[in-house]
């Protein structure tokens, strides 16, 4: 099949009529190895064949075509004469023809072409002219067509005998055709002296779309996808013998022409194209080769002029060699700079190239891109080509380019570069733990384990006191694998030694309060350090400094160790929660400090406003640094806060996909602590189970360790064996108690024990627990954990006192964020108190309903409805917006983007999104273009035209 060759047929079948009138050309198809050329040469052979035969075949008929075809070849240039030999010889056995064409002058040309190829006698005038001669007796009778594949790799001999034939062909009926391959050392001038006196030039232009897909069709059988199509045109940018060795490959492989297998297309590299590129290059001069490999060093977008300097060349050698490669389409241009045309040839140049080449090449590639100031990652990728020694100028390139990769958020290839750099310095030094603990700064974002390992490995190399402090403190306390005993003991040495000088540099005083708060930290099942942390806490005074990010980190672990034991009260812990976040920039980078703890505090304090906002702000930025350690600490810490709303699909939501972006092998404790949380709540046990034993059996972290028991024990309540429940949560009270962990709500094992044996029957057990319980949560204070203990204590008691208890946990709980909390405990007050008193228990359900609708809490809402009876018509469904909801759907409705909103209001897209999802759900209307009207029914829009402020005018609460 020819495909788009229409117009250089029509041109060889007009040169083809006219030597057939005594008018001969010549024809010269030339173009890039496997543009088709062969093709088209054969097919006009066709077309003089064709013309050839009929009815008067085997007579003479004056015009007729008398077609002979010859193949040069490289390997046959030492024949002189060889490729006239195959052009001739088939002539003597026409028989009497043959006779008369070699009489007269031509008779010496069938000595010639008798004899010996191999006589020396060969190549001689008068040999010459005898073939000229009968050439010219054939175009007496018939119109001879001489077709030359390949004519750049004819002798010597025939390229004369030629030369002299292409001057008589215009007074002859004589049509020469042959093929020239462009790029090719021998194709160039004066290399191939007839060609320029050809009347016709032919350049095969490369297959469209079109022309693929019928290809496609031909060799595979099956129409193509338009992707692979496109896929194909791309890979062989429609070279017709790249595009046919390709589908033959795709054959063999079974690749199927659908979309689904395009992106394969780009990765097959065929044998047979391979064999043909490497006989390309291997016939071409020493300059041409070394820019090939310059290029092929250089990758995509290279600079010609850098080319040229890597393979040596100078600028009249760089051009011819570029302009040699491009003719070849080995090169492609790509704007001002250059690339190799496709995988084939990377892959070809790749594998003739020795290593000691390739590295000296890469060497030099990194040395002149960093001399052009080329961006530090692309020097980087050339050092990490290499496996020579590099010296110092090479490890510090390598070392700027893990700095330019984490500000671009890849933490993973700054690791690479690192890695690299590590190879080639010394074992024992100092400079080796530098690199370490550099290595350890970008792993902790995605593998915060080997991050430990390497801190490890570095920590003895430091020379100094500061060194030794910086480097642990770049490691992650809320990771796994952070809190091991050799760390804690390399703080305790380290914060010594930072102490022993009196007159201390002011660079080191902020390390000694970071240092303290991770030993803080990491001593926290002590009950030693646990009791002195409150006294500690309280002698930083009611204000504490929080100037630097060191006293901050400080307060924090401090605050944390508090809340765990509860030394102090939850409002005390509240109110400096909130100063460290005001003082604390939304930043990813928290998380590698002690920051996230606060966090847990402010969750089990049970004041969590603002914070939501704070964590949005945070997760951005972590997901523009390309941390995932980061994104699964602030995705947890949200659902901790969601969890403290009583949003629990929300925070379900969060906690898985907390654990799937860093992986469960290394998860933060702090994101295994809210998976735990979130699993004991939505009663899904089965959350936890994905955890590997080695995390799940942990014991460093107190109360992660409790709330695996505690989900032990709901597993065995699931499996209907209540005192094995039981005895899993009083293990959890029993390990938390003997560590000195007495908050009521981080793990609340007693409220579960006691729910549990009342369940069971066991009255008095059930009762004494759930009272320890309800006077841990008076004397914590927290309004969540006291309305969920004396709401259990309604449960447990006698009837008659239960009211009473709830009506306390009602009050309680309306200073308190846990919207599920409220709702369920109001919904049991309307329960316990409608014989008796109604008005109370209708107030109590639509609180208890709207409340339930705003946490998603289908069940309560629903049970609340049915309660409500008739009076469900008049629950105001519709218009309860909260005010930042109101805000969020009246600048929607006046067509602001989400983006825009989140703009002025200074929060997160995220937040606008969830807020426009609770105003669809709660005004009953799909999206935008049913809002305004609810909102206008609901009275809380007024329609276009009556008096509002305009959306330009709307403000973030807090703003001027």
């Amino acid at each position: 099949m020819l495909l788009e060759r229409q117009n250089e047929l029509k041109e060889a079948a007009e040169a083809l009529r006219l030597a057939a009138h005594g008018n001969g050309s010549m024809v010269v198809i030339s173009g890039p190895p496997g543009s088709g050329k062969s093709a088209v040469l054969s097919e006009i052979g066709e077309l003089a064949a064709g013309l050839a035969t009929g009815p008067t075949a085997g007579s003479v008929v004056p015009g007729r075509p008398l077609v002979m075809r010859a193949y040069a070849a490289p390997s046959e240039r030492s024949f002189s004469l060889g490729v006239t030999r195959q052009l001739l010889e088939p002539v003597l056995k026409s028989g009497a023809f043959a006779s008369r064409w070699c009489s007269g002058p031509a008779r010496p040309a069938l000595a010639f072409l008798q004899g010996d190829p191999e006589s020396p006698r060969q190549h001689t005038a008068t040999t010459v002219r005898a073939l000229l001669a009968m050439v010219e007796n054939m175009s007496q009778e018939r119109t001879p067509v001489l077709l030359i594949d390949d004519l750049h790799w004819a002798d010597e001999g025939t390229l004369d005998w030629l030369d002299e034939l292409v001057r008589q062909v215009p007074h002859r009926g004589i049509l020469v055709a042959a093929t020239v391959c462009e790029g090719e050392p021998a194709a160039e001038p004066p290399g191939v002296r007839p060609v320029a006196a050809a009347e016709h030039v032919l350049f095969p232009a490369p297959l469209g779309a079109a022309s693929v897909d019928a290809l496609i069709l031909e060799r595979l059988g099956v129409p193509a996808d338009p992707e692979f199509i496109s896929a194909c045109h791309d890979a062989t940018r429609g070279n017709p013998l790249h595009l046919v060795s390709l589908l033959q490959e795709c054959q063999s492989r079974g690749v199927a022409p659908v979309a689904a297998e395009a992106s394969r297309v780009a990765t097959l590299v065929p044998p047979a194209l391979r064999r043909r590129l490497l006989l390309c290059l291997q016939e071409q001069p020493p300059s041409v080769l070394a820019a090939a490999r310059a290029l092929q060093v250089l990758g995509d977008g290279a600079d010609p002029q850098v080319v040229g300097e890597l393979a040596g060349l100078d600028r009249v050698d760089r051009e011819a060699s570029l302009w040699r490669l491009r003719r070849l389409t080995l090169v492609v241009r790509q704007g001002t700079t250059l690339a190799l045309a496709h995988r084939a040839v990377h892959e070809v140049i790749e594998d003739a190239m020795p290593p000691g080449e390739r590295n000296r090449l890469h060497l030099k590639a990194a040395a002149l891109l960093r001399y052009r100031g080329s961006t530090p990652e692309r020097v980087a990728g050339h050092l990490l080509a290499t496996t020579a020694p590099l010296d110092d100028d090479s490890v510090a390139a390598l070392r700027h380019a893990a700095e330019a990769a984490t500000l671009r958020g890849a933490p993973e290839t700054a690791a690479r570069y690192v890695r690299r750099a590590l190879r080639d310095v010394p074992p024992h030094s100092e400079e080796r733990a530098r690199l370490l603990v550099e290595l350890a700064t970008v792993e902790r974002s995605f593998a915060p384990s080997v991050a430990v390992r390497h801190i490890t490995q570095a920590f003895p190399l430091l020379a100094s006191a500061r060194a030794r402090a910086e480097a642990l403190l770049t490691l992650t306390p809320v990771a796994t694998g952070a809190t091991l005993l050799p760390l804690g003991d390399a703080m305790r040495q380290t914060a010594r030694e930072l102490t022993a000088t009196e007159a201390r540099p002011a660079d080191r005083r902020p390390l000694e309060p970071r240092l303290e708060a991770r030993l803080h930290h990491l001593c926290d099942i002590d009950p030693s350090v646990l009791a002195s942390a409150a006294g500690r806490l309280t002698g930083l005074g009611g204000r504490p400094e929080m100037t630097h990010a060191g006293q901050r980190e400080l307060l924090v672990a401090l605050m944390y160790t508090v809340t765990v034991s509860a030394a102090l009260p939850a409002a005390q812990l509240r109110t400096l929660a909130a100063r460290v976040l005001a003082h604390e920039p939304a930043r990813a980078a928290h998380v590698h400090t002690m920051l996230p703890l606060v966090v847990p505090v402010s969750v089990t304090a049970d004041s969590v406003t603002g914070l939501m906002s704070w964590l949005d702000t945070a997760l951005a930025d972590a997901e523009r640094r390309g941390g995932r350690l980061e994104q699964s600490v602030v995705l947890s810490e949200q659902a901790l806060v969601l969890l403290a709303q009583g949003r629990l699909s929300a925070a379900r939501e969060r906690a898985v996909r907390a654990c799937s972006v860093i992986g469960p092998q290394e998860a933060s404790a702090l994101s295994l602590i809210a998976l735990a949380m979130v699993a004991l709540r939505t009663r899904e046990p089965e959350l936890v189970d994905g955890l590997p034993e080695r995390i799940r059996g942990v014991h460093e972290n107190c109360v992660l360790a409790g709330l695996l028991t505690m989900v032990r024990g709901m597993k065995a309540e699931r499996r209907h064996e209540p005192a094995m429940a039981v005895e899993h949560f009083l293990d959890a009270e029993y390990a938390l108690e003997r560590a000195g962990w007495r908050n009521p709500v981080l793990a609340p094992s007693a409220y579960w024990a006691a729910r549990t044996l009342h369940r069971m029957g066991e009255a008095e057990r059930a009762e004494q627990l759930c009272e320890q319980h309800l006077e841990q949560a008076r004397a914590w204070g927290a309004p969540s954990g006291l309305g969920r203990a004396l709401a259990l204590r309604a449960a447990v008691t006698d009837a008659a006192s239960a009211p009473s208890l709830l009506r306390e946990a009602a009050g309680v709980l309306e200073g308190s964020a846990d919207l599920l909390t409220r709702a369920s405990v109001l919904l049991r007050l309307a329960e316990a108190v409608a014989p008796r008193h109604a008005a109370e228990a209708e107030a109590a359900l639509r609180t208890s309903y709207e409340l339930a609708v705003d946490c998603g809490a289908s069940r309560i809402a629903a049970r609340a409805q049915e309660m409500l009876g008739p009076a469900a018509v008049g629950v105001p469904t519709r218009g309860r917006l909260t005010s930042a909801e109101r805000m969020v759907a009246r600048m929607a409705v006046e067509g602001l983007t989400n983006q825009a909103i989140a703009d002025a209001l200074g929060v997160s897209r995220r937040a606008v999104e969830k807020h426009l999802t609770n105003c669809y759900r709660k005004m009953s209307t799909s999206g935008r273009s049913g809002l305004a009207s609810a909102l206008e029914d609901a009275g809380l829009f007024e329609p276009t035209g009556a008096s509002a402020q305009p959306a330009e005018t709307i403000r973030p609460q807090g703003a001027a």
